[in-house]
């Protein structure tokens, strides 16, 4: 279940996901390999072997047939890596490490949905959004899109896609953190940033982190494989299940996104006067873990900008609080979450303070 050894439950799975059996087992065993695998003598060898294996099969599980996989430290570096010197344009719903490359300037609806598609396909567009879950319609051959929240939750159809670049991270398919994936089509389309060695292909110096690498494909593994036993499908009712309750309890509670497609963990939640930062802080002292924004955002708890981007005035968008299940998550889970946030809601209507006598 999501209860962890310290009694917590965890349902902040957007942010960072639990780490998987497979991939655990991985890491343990690979950790006494001491090769290079830029070195050409046996355990040189067996690194290098490790990292190309896992390189083939990324792009099986994606279900890639051309294109090449470059490993790096996590999405953040891949987008970079990406983007950094391409005039490409976006949204603002998109995550921090592409806005901060892209000119933002693409429109978006209340539903949260991108308003238009760049004709010129210099366009970055993400898949699922990480705080309230809404999938975007991703056209056919686009230039760059982010499947960092979507690949293991969903089925994704990458191979429909057939996007010119994507990126994905490892902690958020029940990996490691410290590495991730940028796939691209044709790699002449990236100009290094990290100069040295000829590491991966000699678009990214660096020792390569083999045992990351191998650990994170585990991840991958296990993560699409709930997808295809529909183990998503039943945390999808666990969701539904705490959003009928939560507006049970709170008549002028929204959810964000409610009519459109999500993902099927995510929950964004509007409860009107109730800030999300109180909502946070109450639920971590009665031991649940949730968000009220992304977690790249450490430190900026009242940082909702893109529920204003959708139209809500500051009022609804600081009230705002995000619930992200994982492949863990009971109904038990979930009512024990619905038992506290109903206490906490009553406190705070009748006192308009939150209380966190215990």
């Amino acid at each position: 279940m999501t209860l962890l050894q310290n009694g917590r439950r965890y349902f902040d799975w957007n942010a960072s996901s639990l780490l998987c059996e497979n991939s655990r087992k991985s890491l343990i065993s690979n950790l006494d390999l001491i090769g290079n695998a830029s070195s050409i003598h046996t355990e040189g060898r067996d690194a290098r072997n490790i990292i190309e294996h896992s390189r083939d099969s990324v792009m099986d599980l994606l279900g890639l047939q051309e294109g090449t996989v470059i490993f790096t430290s996590g999405a953040s570096e891949s987008a970079a890596l990406f983007l950094h010197d391409k005039k490409m344009v976006c949204s603002a719903i998109e995550h921090d490490c592409v806005k901060k490359w892209c000119n933002v300037s693409i429109p978006v609806m209340k539903n949260g949905l991108i308003s238009s598609i760049n004709s010129e396909n210099n366009q970055a567009m993400q898949i699922a959004n990480s705080e309230t879950g809404i999938l975007q319609n991703v056209p056919k051959g686009i230039a760059c899109t982010d499947a960092v929240q979507a690949v293991g939750k969903i089925d994704c159809k990458l191979s429909e896609i057939e996007p010119q670049a994507l990126f994905l991270a490892s902690h958020k398919v029940c990996g490691p953190k410290g590495v991730g994936v940028l796939f691209v089509k044709d790699e002449q389309l990236i100009e290094p940033t990290v100069l040295g060695g000829n590491q991966e292909l000699g678009l990214r110096a660096g020792t390569e982190n083999f045992v990351l690498i191998a650990a994170f494909v585990e991840a991958l593994a296990y993560s699409i494989s709930l997808v295809k036993n529909g183990i998503w499908q039943e945390i999808e009712d666990l969701r539904n299940m705490l959003e009928n309750e939560v507006r049970e309890i709170s008549k002028p509670t929204i959810v964000v996104g409610e009519k459109e497609k999500r993902l099927p963990n995510t929950s964004c939640i509007i409860t009107p006067g109730w800030k999300g930062e109180s909502q946070v802080i109450a639920l971590d002292l009665e031991g649940f873990s949730v968000s009220s924004g992304t977690a790249c955002s450490s430190g900026k708890l009242s940082e909702i900008s893109l529920l204003r981007e959708m139209g809500y005035g500051d009022d609804l968008a600081d009230c705002s609080l995000r619930v992200s299940l994982g492949p863990n998550t009971k109904k038990s889970d979930i009512e024990s979450f619905i038992f506290s946030w109903k206490q906490l809601y009553s406190r705070h209507k009748n006192y308009g303070i939150q209380k966190y006598d215990r």
